[in-house]
Formats: C-alpha cells, sequence, structure tokens
C-alpha cells in the first residue's frame, strides 16, 4: 500500500485600499493533503494586524515593488523561519479587477509544523507551553466546549426532529463558531504536550496555575 505524499500550502487573499495604498486581508487558506482551513475577514484589517511581523513587513515591501496592474513574482528559495513552523518557496501575484480594484495574493509552496503561527491571533498563546499540571485542565474544557454542544444537537435531532428544534440547533452550533478560534489553540496546545510527552519521556516544566496560561487560554478557562 503506497503512502500519499504530504501536500502543503498557506495562502493569503489581500484587497488594496485605494485611499492609503495599503494591502488589507481578505481571507487566508491553509490546507495539508485533502484538508483545507479557510479565515475569511469581512473587515478587511491590515497586514500587521493579522499577520506577524515578519512575514507582514516581507510580504508589504514585495507587493511595494511589484506592478500593482499585474505582476507574478516567484521566490523559490525564500524560507520562513518561525518558532514552530517553518514555511517555503514565496509566490506573490498582483493583479487589477475592474469592480474590485488592485488586489494581490501570496502563498506558500510547503510548510511545516503549525502554520498558525504566521498569524498574530495566535503566534503568542501557541509559543508557549504550560506544564504537564494543565493537561486534564485542557483537555476536559475542550470536550466540554466541543463534544457536549455537538452531543446536544444530536440528542435534540433524536427527540423530536431537526425542524422542531431549530433554535436549539441554532444556540449550540452559534456557540461552537464563536469559540472555533480559541478551540484551535487549546487543540494545539494540548497536541503538543502529548508529543513533546512521547518523545522525552518528560515536559518540561513550569509555574503552575492559570498564571502560566496565555491570557486567552485564561478567558476562555473563566468564561461561562
Amino acid at each position: 500500500m503506497s503512502t500519499r505524499a504530504v501536500q502543503t500550502k498557506f495562502a493569503g487573499y489581500l484587497a488594496c485600499d485605494e485611499e492609503t495604498g495599503r494591502y488589507r486581508v481578505r481571507s487566508i487558506d491553509i490546507s495539508h493533503t485533502d484538508l483545507l482551513h479557510k479565515l475569511t475577514f469581512p473587515d478587511q484589517p491590515d497586514l500587521c494586524d493579522v499577520f506577524v511581523d515578519s512575514l507582514a513587513e516581507e510580504i508589504a515591501e514585495s507587493l511595494d515593488g511589484m506592478d500593482s496592474q499585474g505582476e507574478m513574482l516567484s521566490r523559490s528559495d525564500y524560507e520562513l523561519l518561525l518558532p514552530g513552523a517553518t514555511f517555503r518557496k514565496l509566490r506573490l501575484h498582483s493583479s487589477f479587477h475592474a469592480t474590485r480594484g488592485c488586489e494581490a495574493s501570496f502563498w506558500f509552496s510547503s510548510f511545516e509544523g503549525q502554520p498558525l503561527v504566521a498569524l498574530r491571533h495566535y503566534s503568542e498563546a501557541l509559543s508557549r507551553l504550560p506544564d504537564m499540571a494543565q493537561v486534564g485542565k485542557l483537555a476536559i474544557e475542550t470536550i466540554d466546549r466541543v463534544l457536549i454542544p455537538a452531543l446536544n444537537v444530536i440528542s435534540s435531532i433524536r427527540a423530536s426532529g431537526a425542524q422542531q428544534n431549530l433554535q436549539v440547533y441554532a444556540d449550540y452550533t452559534t456557540r461552537l463558531v464563536q469559540e472555533a478560534d480559541d478551540l484551535i489553540l487549546y487543540a494545539e496546545l494540548v497536541k503538543r504536550l502529548v508529543q513533546a510527552q512521547d518523545m522525552s519521556g518528560q515536559t518540561t516544566l513550569a509555574a503552575g496555575g492559570d498564571g502560566f496560561l496565555p491570557e486567552q487560554l485564561r478567558r476562555i478557562g473563566n468564561s461561562g
């Protein structure tokens, strides 16, 4: 039985602000073989508000030197090293659309590690490992915020059918959507701790208690 080659790609799709000339983020696609994780930004924030400084500055400087009406730039030897991930083979493309104006996109043809460390929202939390004393707490809170709402949806459908429980269904799915970003952080932290323990037989200990958790995770852990 042959093993499929792993294919990865990290791409960003941008719009140019006509007043400032700065590029803003519309969406991000992160693909890993047959899986695609898509992040959309309705408010179209600035590059530096979405990506970590090193990536935002690289993209902005590269696009500034390109023809906004249409140009392709390939940097096959480019490599971006971040704590927890490596991105390789950068491509950029600028174009002009009659109704949308100047647009651009960039993508890395491959990456290794956790690609979310390239995003400012996740980078700080993912760069730190809580100690093993926190694993149980993180796992329980993850289960509470994923499995319980999902099982509640299934139970309501079994009880009297989906059409009679649309509001219940909407309530539970809304909760899952609202906490999606934080669930990604929980899952990654637990995964890292398990991997670290499997590889070394022990995990680096740090001061216990909630004070060691990143602010984002402390906030979720204390939310109702």
